[in-house]
């Protein structure tokens, strides 16, 4: 069976090869952005250490004992076959030194013909906390735009947890209980044997979720509601800063498991929108992808909207939406008749009515467009 692994890339394929002092060196400026935020004796060092990495490669030294993520991935293939559609992303912080060792494994791996590739998401780095839970929630969309398909199409999901630092793993051990067909971790000793834990039968009460759909749905397209809106909403789904809530990396995670079955069920009441008969029974006979989709735009319309009092000329300014009128055309009382982007190829036909958005149509360009 065709595999995906997902491993975490920390930094001990440098200071598995470092001296003391060293060590103490990359440690004290891990959380260096790149290179223009990295000191030049830091630079050096990494450059040296990635030279002294590749010529231990070259030399057939045993590059398990010194790389935690190979490790991981050969102690698995000691007793699994190598399928030529296996694919392995190595998710690495977004640091320099991150970046930098994902580029050291991944070229080791294309030279073993394996097909690797790095993610990076971004902000995932532990200078700040709001950084590195903003990292997260950037994994999770990956994550979720990403492993489905695999799976999908036949893949077995298996995350690599034997490299990268102790935060991130933590998060990424909850986050395999709903992505992972299993989890593997191998400890840095030459006989140690490969650890395989099983995916959990996990299940989501979506209750909380459901209660809270039409807040949560704006929230994941990033409104900031003030804390006192939200004040039955579990702790656990949101976080605070300066009383603005958004949602937590848990709420996240729970929100883009259930938000197929939620946002397929029915047209969800969103600030500022109106749903004309019409709309509502073409939204009826869409597909489920469909409706996910259009409604996750809705959501962008809405929130739009809600920061700007209803101010429809803000729709005007997002690129990604492309709303205008359309020339010379008008409903039944006369009222230009909008329109706006869900897809490159699908349309939202609508009106100002009432203070409120009214949406009429919504399908493929010609459809729409041909008469609104």
């Amino acid at each position: 069976m065709k595999k995906l692994f997902l491993s975490s890339v920390g930094t001990s394929i440098l200071t598995n090869i470092a001296s003391k002092e060293e060590r103490s060196k990359l440690y004290n400026n891990s959380n260096c952005i790149d290179e223009s935020d990295c000191p030049d004796d830091i630079k050096i060092l990494i450059s040296n250490l990635e030279i002294k990495a590749n010529k231990l490669f070259e030399t057939g030294y045993n590059f398990r004992r010194f790389s935690a993520e190979l490790n991981g991935i050969f102690g698995f293939y000691e007793n699994t076959h190598h399928h030529t559609e296996d694919l392995h992303y190595l998710i690495t912080t977004d640091t320099y030194q991150g970046k930098k060792c994902g580029e050291i494994i991944r070229n080791y791996l294309v030279s073993k013909n394996i097909n690797a590739q790095i993610f990076t998401p971004n902000e995932l780095t532990t200078r700040t906390k709001y950084n590195f839970e903003q990292g997260i929630k950037n994994l999770l969309k990956w994550c979720d735009e990403t492993l489905n398909g695999f799976k999908n199409n036949g893949y077995e999901i298996i995350f690599n947890l034997t490299g990268s630092f102790k935060s991130l793993q933590g998060y990424l051990n909850t986050i395999a209980m709903f992505y992972a067909d299993k989890i593997i971790y191998i400890f840095e000793s030459e006989k140690a044997e490969l650890i395989e834990i099983p995916k959990l039968p996990v299940e989501i009460d979506n209750s909380i979720i459901t209660e809270y759909k039409e807040k949560i749905l704006l929230m994941a397209a990033g409104y900031n509601y003030p804390i006192l809106d939200v004040s039955g909403m579990p702790k656990t789904i949101i976080d605070e800063i300066e009383g603005k809530v958004f949602l937590s990396v848990w709420g996240e995670l729970l929100w883009n498991k259930t938000k197929k079955d939620i946002l397929t069920g029915a047209l969800i009441n969103l600030p500022f929108l109106s749903y004309s008969d019409e709309f509502k029974k073409l939204f009826n006979s869409a597909t489920n992808d469909d409706k996910v989709k259009l409604q996750e735009i809705l959501s962008k319309v809405a929130k739009i909207l809600l920061e700007n009092n209803g101010d429809i000329s803000k729709l005007k300014q997002d690129g990604g939406l492309q709303y205008e009128n359309y020339s010379n055309k008008k409903d039944e009382t006369g009222l230009p008749i909008g329109h706006f982007r869900i897809t490159q190829g699908d349309r939202v036909s609508c009106i100002v009515k009432d203070n409120k958005l009214l949406l009429r149509k919504f399908g493929r360009h010609d459809f729409v467009n041909n008469n609104p």
